[in-house]
């Protein structure tokens, strides 16, 4: 009976949801919210427009074919079609149309007036000011004309820079032979100490012929200048490409032509000077390529290729807080063409994601490569192929910003609350689709601790949809929930309290939806017939009841069918969810709130050195949150653990402890060195945690050569280096003792003083491993063997919500 009522129910809020169908010649490549007016691009070049926020949509290409015509000067010429939208960072209304011709489009107030602008050649690259809403970069590639064909002059084709200074009207060439340009500053801080007409730009100073962009070119330089290239200033001599953030320019120095190897060179961005040095790090094998992953928190993520140029396998190093030295942090990295597998949690700090593949298969990838380099630079490469590296791809996370990664914990139970039984198993989740057709990981700023995301259960993430299912964490990744069986493709409003799906691995004409964190999921069928379901977005604040699920869908008229696109406006606000109450009263009885602190591995309660406490909705409160939340409730640093802390230069994690990489520590003087120089115990720790006391990596102090205290310390340098050689080689006695001996009854000599500190270390770890036990890869006799044996092919299917933050230098 119970059941039945609430059916009953769940119908009479379906039939209030408002839903419009609006039918397009083609998929959906682009869309962009300006305010209530929306703009949306087809594949085959059809801008659509609506002013009521999705719900009815008007198509405009007569208007923009018929204002092209005018621009035209030749009978001949084509006008090509609009291939993307460009917005202004400074204005929002401000929208660029970019054509597949020689004509562009430009609106000032998001497509209700549109105006040609004939540049004579294709515009790409586009670059808005992010200052001056009236300047803009763009690139073109100079081609072949028929003047200089009946002239009898040589044919060369290469790119150019060019700026516009009146919204794109007026076009000026300013370089040419160009590989790469940005203008010099990201935002209004970054203006005050930097020209805001600055413009940084690799090219070849002595270009002649075809311009060639496909490898690292030696010819090549940086250069900025202040004056719109009217003068220049050299920056990097072969510096092929570069990348700059609000804190660091990088760039990458060709050193080989032959070999393609490169080098990384850093610089701050202070004071509008670069100052750079080469990036120190661990290793000195050969690098062909390196991807800055994320340089959102005071450090740096950075994956390097140190196989072949096409190597899918990298290794993410973390930087400290100069940006200069790194330190290895993860192997076998699923390098993608120009980032990685890897992923930022929004709105948590020191939480990431990447996938790795499996260490033994990794191991025999590598060493057949290096076999075949030894034959000869680009020698054919048998045995293990790039390819065969897809089918033992794993997860992990880190807690700790890279100090540490470990294995996805797996749910226990299944969405039907059957238990999973699957031993020694992991969780394996999809981070990007570059690739892939299942939907990618997705967090919010705004949703504190809540991912969604597709994957498998298993050893190894799998790429078949009948293992591919549905899973919420909210707690920042640290425990999984399995809300879907399947695959679907979902977006979350109103602070992370309302979540909205649909299966896109099949065909359908429903979505589910979730008050509870998917709890309970009530169906709403919102068409007639079946379609494909490509995405479901939500207005940018992430905080209301609209939303917009498009895609294609089979039509037939006159018993011919045709595939159209389909945009589908479902609004929620009809179902009059009740509003939350208790915000005056989180935790206590009567609250739809909770206070929520986010936790490590290591240290209870406490992440990134201090204990941060959250309100937010109770998973079970099926209530409707208020526009504004006031989400933090407070902050205050923590004890330091052994989570505060990564290896640094030089060293590496074995066994949670960081121990020299080649197992010797240099404890050589500098060239330059006064009175004293300290060398690394091999911590260091994390570049903007906060905590307080508690365990403690000093760095080693010793007296220069010249000093009257020298041979003393060398003394201590040969007895300490003694015992780093004897630990190394006997960790697992080390931990027994450790464990085994009470601390209180050590004697409180200063070396006694010095073993209590490692000791206090040890039951921080044994804490670790209680609450969040690494999983043993040992493969089950029956489910883990099977994994997906198929190639897995390339889905040119592109997610318009991809994080976009990984940029390949």
């Amino acid at each position: 009976m119970m059941l039945v009522i609430l059916l009953m129910i769940m119908q009479t809020f379906a039939s209030n949801i408002d839903v419009q169908i609006s039918y397009i010649d083609a998929s959906l490549i682009n869309i962009h919210w300006c305010s209530d007016t929306v703009l949306a691009l087809t594949s085959k070049g059809s801008v659509y427009r609506s002013d009521d926020r999705g719900r009815q949509w008007t198509k405009m290409s007569e208007i923009f074919h018929r204002k092209a015509l005018i621009q035209l000067e030749d009978a001949g010429d084509r006008v090509g079609i609009v291939n993307n939208l460009v917005a202004s960072p400074v204005d929002k209304q401000l929208i660029l149309f970019t054509g597949t011709d020689q004509i562009a489009w430009i609106s000032l107030d998001c497509g209700k007036t549109i105006t040609a602008v004939n540049a004579g050649k294709q515009l790409r690259e586009y670059q808005f000011h992010p200052i001056e809403k009236d300047w803009i970069l763009a690139s073109a590639w100079k081609q072949c004309g028929s003047d200089e064909l009946l002239a009898g002059k040589p044919c060369v084709s290469y790119k150019e820079l060019l700026l516009s200074q009146d919204t794109g009207i007026t076009w000026l060439s300013i370089a040419t032979y160009v590989n790469q340009f940005t203008w010099g500053v990201k935002n209004k801080d970054m203006a005050k100490y930097t020209p805001k007409e600055r413009i940084l730009a690799s090219f070849d100073p002595q270009g002649r012929g075809h311009q060639s962009i496909s490898s690292w070119n030696m010819d090549a330089n940086l250069y900025y200048s202040d004056d719109f290239f009217q003068t220049r200033t050299l920056s990097v001599p072969a510096g092929s490409r570069f990348l700059l953030t609000e804190s660091f320019l990088f760039v990458a120095k060709v050193t080989s032509q032959y070999t393609q190897e490169v080098s990384l060179y850093v610089s701050g961005t202070e004071l509008g000077q670069y100052k750079y040095a080469i990036i120190d790090a661990d290793s000195k094998l050969l690098e062909h390529s390196y991807s800055i992953l994320d340089t959102s928190e005071n450090q740096v993520f950075m994956v390097v290729n140190h196989l072949k140029p096409s190597s899918p396998l990298g290794v993410i190093y973390i930087s400290d807080s100069t940006g200069t030295r790194y330190s290895r942090s993860l192997e076998n990295v699923a390098r993608l063409e120009n980032s990685a597998e890897f992923y930022r949690v929004q709105g948590l700090e020191g939480i990431y994601l990447a996938n790795v593949y499996a260490e033994d298969q990794a191991k025999i990838y590598s060493h057949q490569v290096l076999e075949a380099m030894e034959e000869g630079f680009y020698a054919q490469q048998n045995g293990f192929k790039d390819e065969d590296l897809k089918k033992y791809k794993q997860t992990r996370i880190t807690f700790d910003k890279g100090g540490q990664w470990v294995p996805l914990k797996p749910p226990t139970v299944d969405a039907d609350g059957k238990p999973i039984n699957c031993n020694k198993c992991q969780l394996h989740i999809h981070l990007s689709q570059a690739f892939y057709q299942f939907a990618p990981i997705y967090t919010q700023t705004n949703s504190i601790g809540v991912i969604v995301a597709t994957g498998s259960i298993g050893k190894y993430l799998s790429y078949r949809q009948d293992q591919v299912n549905t899973y919420l964490s909210r707690d920042g990744g640290l425990t999984w929930i399995e809300i879907k069986k399947g695959s679907y493709i979902y977006e979350m409003s109103n602070h992370g309290g309302l979540i909205v799906m649909s299966k896109d691995q099949e065909t359908t004409n429903q979505i589910v939806y979730s008050w509870n964190g998917g709890i309970e999921w009530a169906p709403f069928n919102f068409l007639d017939q079946k379609a494909e379901i490509s995405n479901i977005i939500t207005e940018p604040q992430n905080k209301g009841t609209r939303f917009i699920a498009y895609g294609s869908i089979q039509l037939e008229s006159n018993g011919i069918k045709t595939e159209q696109g389909l945009l589908a406006t479902i609004d929620l606000d009809e179902l009059h969810q009740r509003n939350c109450i208790g915000q005056d009263k989180p935790g206590e009885v009567g609250s739809d709130y909770e206070l929520w602190t986010p936790s490590g591995l290591v240290n209870p309660e406490c992440l990134f050195g201090k204990k941060v406490t959250y309100m937010r909705k109770r998973r079970e409160a099926a209530c409707y949150n208020p526009d504004t939340l006031e989400k933090i409730i407070s902050v205050t640093p923590c004890q330091c653990s052994q989570e505060d802390y990564e290896c640094d230069l030089g060293f590496v994690m074995n066994n949670q402890l960081c121990v020299p990489i080649d197992g010797t520590i240099n404890v050589d003087p500098p060239a330059e060195c006064n009175d004293y120089y300290t060398v690394s115990s091999g911590y260091r720790k994390i570049a903007g945690d906060i905590c307080e006391g508690g365990v403690e990596h000093p760095s080693m102090r010793f007296s220069c050569p010249n000093s009257k205290g020298w041979i003393f310390d060398w003394l201590v340098i040969g007895g300490i280096l003694f015992g780093l050689f004897w630990v190394y080689n006997n960790q697992d006695k080390v931990k027994e003792y450790f464990t085994r001996t009470e601390m209180s009854q050590l004697p409180q000599s200063k070396s006694d003083k010095l073993i209590k500190q490692l000791q206090q270390k040890q039951p921080k770890q044994q804490q670790q491993q209680q609450q969040y036990q690494p999983i043993n890869l040992e493969q089950n006799d029956q489910q883990d063997q099977k994994f997906d044996e198929e190639l897995i092919e390339k889905d040119e299917n592109i997610q318009m919500d991809d994080d976009g933050s990984h940029e390949l230098i």
